[in-house]
């Protein structure tokens, strides 16, 4: 095949996938889900074909556009009905409570205690006995909710502190 001919074809397909792609109104790779991981790969597989002529631009447009369709109907799907978000996106995982870990939580996330760790302290978290609640959140984010007794003084405190001095 000609230079120029998988040049036109790689800019159609990239055309076509930036146009279905902020139609399909996708937000920013950080807060992708594992579905959208999978949804990425198969759409990387199609360009791919795309562009090397193994599949006709007219079949890559329909693919595209069948996967992009079936991701609209899982996600309106998903913002119509809660028990389907929870099983298209998963939902927060308790394995943290009152200071102690919760070591069939963490299997289930396929974490250590070291990984737990680990992610408490990039929330500058050493001491598990501060902590009330830690979640591991869907995009894998460690969500920490402190005890009421460590958390910092903030400025709605003052008038309860003020109440409370002689």
């Amino acid at each position: 095949m000609d230079f120029w001919r998988i040049a036109v074809r790689a800019l159609v397909a990239y055309v076509y996938l930036m146009v279905t792609t902020r139609a399909s109104g996708k937000r920013v790779i950080s807060q992708a889900t594992p579905f959208d991981l999978v949804v990425s790969l198969i759409v990387g597989d199609l360009l791919d074909d795309a562009m090397w002529a193994e599949v006709s631009m007219p079949k890559f447009g329909a693919a595209l556009s069948s996967i992009f369709l079936c991701d609209a109907i899982v996600s309106f799907g998903a913002h119509r009905w809660p028990w389907f978000f929870r099983l298209a996106q998963g939902s927060p995982t308790a394995v943290l409570r009152d200071g102690v870990e919760d070591r069939d939580a963490l299997r289930g996330e396929q974490m250590n205690e070291g990984d737990l760790a680990h992610l408490l302290r990039l929330d500058g978290i050493d001491d598990w006995s501060r902590v009330q609640l830690a979640l591991v959140e869907r995009d894998h984010e460690v969500s920490v909710i402190l005890k009421p007794e460590v958390e910092p003084a903030q400025k709605k405190d003052a008038p309860r502190v003020l109440e409370s001095m002689p």
